[in-house]
């Protein structure tokens, strides 16, 4: 018996080591994040603070919509009071009883206001269909900065791995003149040079690293993925991009962009809210009821059914304003003055978001047609640097000749990436502006 509680105490240690190393070697799998551009926004969106306080602010604006639209509503409430009357002169005791019970409902309605209450609930609708767009705007603003931190550590990725490149070409630049030297065509003064254009690539690899990982971090912040994972970007620059005509791009910000339709809603509930303030000025007709069950005793402090009595009323009230010491015109004023600041806000909007989408369409069809030429660019570089290893083993060019090729190469390489770079940042900011809507001929979809 004993030998067998010892077997199963081995096998329970046993399977418990497994399965901590199992798990372990889970955990090092898991730790590489690999992330889209796609699944960038998705986690920059569901981890925004600043969507949650766009949603709370939807919250308030609402909250302040059902508490406007009671006004509308009826208002029933009940009371209940019972009264120790400790002394009293004894010419008021035929008003006044030692114990006093009363209870009761009252209920009113309003009937007609003229529209104050109507229009009020009118633009506190509206100020929540603002807050709407006031979080789709915010929306974009994320989905933006979350696609030029992702096109930031693409463009860092590619500089660091063109920089290797351009490192390892150096290296087998040495070693073509190593060979050169064996055959006694290569003076000390072309060593030294080669060594020196080795060493110079090594802090221009470092920085680029550098670069790399500062655009991984910021993206990890932007992402919030905890820093026990290695990030691992899985996609790249594409090649060919779309055309856009500039009269349609118009067309669909002015539809769509959400702080322009926030700045007309505001606009909206604004003037509703004007309207509401010039009814203020006019009577309000409403309808009240109530019933009660009172009594009093002098003897006893809890009052018996015969002691007490109905009494129940129903009426018409109107209210008629007439002077409140300038109040209604201060309102009215203000109403005015946030209407006015609404229109002009929009108009000053309107001219800085159509001067944006302006100067972003000029600079996507620039970076475009830069791009073209950047691929004429480096694959005329890289034929010439091939041609110039192999003119420079069989002594036709100089150290000189074959370092300048390479440096031409690279640096076309680099000029390459960062006009990919400059269009999808420009793409981005157009798809920005128009929430991603574009109804033109030329339909924005990738080639």
């Amino acid at each position: 018996m004993r030998k067998l509680l010892l077997f199963i105490l081995n096998l329970s240690i046993l399977i418990a080591l497994t399965c901590n190393m199992a798990l372990a070697a889970d955990s090092t799998l898991n730790s590489t994040l690999q992330i889209s551009l796609d699944e960038t926004i998705k986690r920059a969106l569901d981890t925004s603070e600043e969507l949650k306080i766009r949603d709370q602010e939807i919250n308030r604006s609402q909250g302040v919509y059902r508490e406007t639209r009671s006004g509308m509503l009826p208002h029933l409430s009940a009371e209940s009071t019972w009264s120790h009357n400790l002394e009293y002169p004894d010419k008021a005791a035929s008003n006044y009883s030692d114990h006093e019970f009363n209870a009761g409902i009252s209920a009113s309605q309003v009937l007609w206001s003229f529209g104050k209450i109507a229009y009020a609930v009118s633009s506190a609708k509206k100020a929540v269909e603002a807050s709407r767009f006031d979080k789709d705007a915010g929306k974009q603003e994320i989905i933006y900065a979350a696609k030029l931190s992702y096109y930031s550590s693409l463009l860092a990725r590619n500089a660091l791995s063109i920089t290797e490149k351009s490192y390892a070409n150096v290296l087998e630049n040495k070693r073509l003149l190593g060979q050169r030297s064996y055959g006694g065509r290569s003076p000390k003064y072309e060593i030294i040079r080669m060594n020196a254009e080795v060493a110079s690539r090594v802090p221009t690899v470092n920085e680029a690293r550098t670069q790399f990982d500062a655009a991984t971090e910021t993206l990890r912040k932007v992402i919030d993925v905890n820093f026990d994972y290695k990030i691992e970007l899985t996609g790249n620059f594409q090649e060919k991009y779309a055309d856009f005509d500039y009269e349609t791009l118009v067309m669909a910000m002015n539809e769509y962009e959400p702080s322009l339709q926030s700045f007309s809603k505001a606009i909206e509930s604004a003037e509703e809210k004007v309207k509401s303030k010039y009814a203020s000025f006019l009577p309000t007709l409403s309808a009240f009821a109530s019933w009660s069950y009172l009594g009093g005793s002098n003897e006893h402090p809890f009052l018996n059914n015969d002691e007490l009595d109905n009494y129940s009323l129903v009426g018409f009230k109107m209210s008629i304003p007439i002077w409140e010491g300038g109040e209604k015109q201060a309102q009215l004023s203000q109403s005015k003055a946030d209407k006015e600041i609404a229109v002009l806000r929009k108009k000053q909007l309107g001219k800085n978001l159509l001067l944006e989408l302006k100067k972003a369409h000029l600079e996507y069809e620039q970076y475009k047609n830069n791009f073209k030429a950047n691929i004429d660019a480096v694959n005329l570089a890289e034929e010439s640097f091939k041609q110039t290893q192999e003119m420079f083993a069989s002594g036709q060019l100089s150290l000189t000749d074959l370092n300048d090729a390479e440096l031409l190469l690279t640096n076309q390489r680099l000029n390459k990436e960062t006009t990919l770079f400059n269009i999808n940042v420009t793409l981005a900011k157009i798809e920005k502006l128009i929430v991603g809507q574009y109804d033109g001929q030329n339909s924005h979809k990738k080639s």
